[in-house]
């Protein structure tokens, strides 16, 4: 049965340092997320983070911390954070899903996500295959 894999692409909220951010996410934000969650919390929940120093940026958005970019734009790197959230099949996704949605989880998790979070941009799409090469 093949795992149902969402990914969220999170940008922090507006003066928020990069430091600030991941702090927050890492230690309080991922915990309400498990608790709230419970049975329902997924297989593997994986963040990557863009990696930014203090300087000059070329964006509106990261002024103060431009990303380190290989190929591309700045401007394709405004988002701080990509999740890989991994569950068992799309039964499990729904159920978290449905968990999180109920009332006083959904409130307690926006009240929480306003802390660091720009929540006007948080995509989340489904994948629909993860391939792996390997050396």
């Amino acid at each position: 049965m093949a795992h149902a894999v969402l990914l969220l692409f999170a940008y922090r909220k507006p003066g928020t340092t990069p430091e600030q951010f991941y702090a927050y996410y890492e230690d309080i934000h991922i915990k309400l997320i498990r608790e709230l969650a419970g049975a329902d919390f997924p297989l593997m929940h994986t963040r990557r983070y863009v990696h930014r120093t203090k300087g000059e940026g070329s964006t509106e958005r990261n002024a103060e911390y431009p990303a380190t970019v290989f190929l591309g734009e700045q401007a394709d790197f405004d988002y701080d954070c990509c999740s890989e959230l991994i569950f068992a099949n799309d039964a499990a996704l729904h159920s978290f899903k449905t968990t999180m949605a109920e009332p006083g989880k959904a409130a307690r998790i926006a009240a929480d996500e306003d802390n660091f979070l720009d929540r006007s941009r948080l995509p989340i799409v489904l994948v629909s295959a993860t391939n792996v090469t390997v050396k």
